[in-house]
This record gives C-alpha cells, sequence and structure tokens, in this order.
C-alpha cells in the first residue's frame, strides 16, 4: 500500500467516525435530525418562512453517507493489492 493511499485511507476512516459521532449528536442532543436522519422542522409562526437544514447538517449527514462507501473502498482495494 502506498502511503497516499495509507494516509487517503485513514482519513476516510476519520471523516467516518467523526461524521457519525456529528449525526449521533443531531439526532440525540440537538434534535436537528430524526432517527431517519430527516430534518426536523421546528413549529414556526404562520407567516414566517419555513427552516431547511443547513450546510453544516447536510455536509455531515452527506460525509456520514460517503465516507464509509470511500473507506471500505479504500481498504478493498488496498487488500486486494496486498493479495498479488
Amino acid at each position: 500500500m502506498t502511503v497516499v493511499a495509507r494516509w487517503a485511507t485513514v482519513v476516510s476512516l476519520v471523516v467516518w467516525a467523526g461524521s457519525w459521532r456529528i449525526m449521533y449528536l443531531e439526532v440525540t442532543r440537538w434534535r436537528h435530525l430524526d432517527a431517519r436522519l430527516r430534518f426536523v422542522t421546528p413549529e414556526v409562526p404562520p407567516g414566517f418562512p419555513v427552516p431547511r437544514a443547513g450546510r453544516p447538517v447536510r455536509a455531515a449527514r452527506a460525509a456520514a453517507v460517503v465516507a464509509p462507501v470511500v473507506s471500505l473502498v479504500l481498504l478493498w482495494s488496498s487488500a486486494r493489492s496486498a493479495r498479488r
């Protein structure tokens, strides 16, 4: 495994763990998301715009979905190259 591949694997695993920690906090402590990772809209007085998930929530949700895939592909490719 090259240094770049090892570095990319470590970074993707750290992003994976960090994003799921943020998802856990969003669901349990901050309650911005429900258990299915959908944005929970707070009650809004009539005439005000409906709130939407901001960039940090959307970025953390995207990282929680993409980072596991990247990590598994990198680990699979490194294991495959080690067998050769």
